[in-house]
Order: structure tokens, then C-alpha cells, then sequence
């Protein structure tokens, strides 16, 4: 009977260290499948602005044709993504030279799990120069 308690302890215990290590992994696969979703986000983010004239760039992110970086455009954007998590996108465009721009996105998102605020940032440097 000894021998019988003994190994039904044994095995709630392993039970209980495998559904930890389940909740551990299927926690991780989340935080990492939100994080390749703010990844094409940032990316589609970044793609779009690129393929944009320069003019048109400025207008949409400062509301005028003629503005020369630095600028910002803190919550561009706001997307739904899969679960209900929302992903807001920051864009900040730097100058690297004369004819070079820096554009960088910021896709942030809230995680589920723990709470904690997540951001991954994204660039690209882009030519101003319409003819390329």
C-alpha cells in the first residue's frame, strides 16, 4: 500500500512539472508568433512609406511638402492584429546625408502573458533622390 502512495505522489508530481513546462512552452510560442506579426507590420509599414515620393512622404508624416528631417510621427498607426492584440506604429525619420533619409518604424504592443510593454524598432535608409 506504502508502495502504491509513493508512486501516485511520484506521478502527480511529474503530471504537474509537465503541465508547467506546457504553459512554459505554448507561452513562449504566443510571445513569439505577436513578435513576428509586429515584425511584418514594421515592414509593410516601412515598404509603404519607401515606395512614397518624397513629398508625399513629408505631407503624410508632418503635413507639409517641404519639411526636411528630423521628424516624427509618434502613433501612425494603429492595427488589429490576430487575438485581439493591437500594435501601434511609431515612424521617425532621420537624415543620413543629403540624399539619404533614415525612416524607422516602432511597432509596440502590449504582451499577454506578462503584461509588459514590447517594441520592435525597423529602419531602412531610402534615397530622396525621385529618379532612383
Amino acid at each position: 500500500m506504502v508502495e502504491l502512495l509513493v508512486t501516485l505522489a511520484i506521478t502527480v508530481f511529474g503530471f504537474a512539472a509537465l503541465l508547467a513546462s506546457n504553459k512554459v512552452l505554448s507561452g513562449g510560442t504566443a510571445s513569439a508568433g505577436r513578435a513576428q506579426e509586429a515584425s511584418t507590420i514594421g515592414v509593410q509599414t516601412l515598404e509603404s512609406l519607401r515606395a512614397r515620393r518624397v513629398q508625399d512622404l513629408t505631407t503624410e508624416l508632418t503635413g507639409s511638402p517641404i519639411s526636411t528631417p528630423p521628424f516624427s510621427r509618434p502613433s501612425y498607426a494603429t492595427v488589429a492584429g490576430r487575438s485581439g492584440v493591437t500594435y501601434t506604429v511609431d515612424v521617425d525619420v532621420a537624415e543620413v546625408s543629403p540624399t539619404l533619409w533614415r525612416l524607422r518604424t516602432t511597432v509596440g504592443w502590449t504582451d499577454d502573458d506578462t503584461g509588459a510593454p514590447r517594441a520592435l524598432p525597423l529602419e531602412l535608409v531610402r534615397s530622396i533622390r525621385e529618379e532612383l
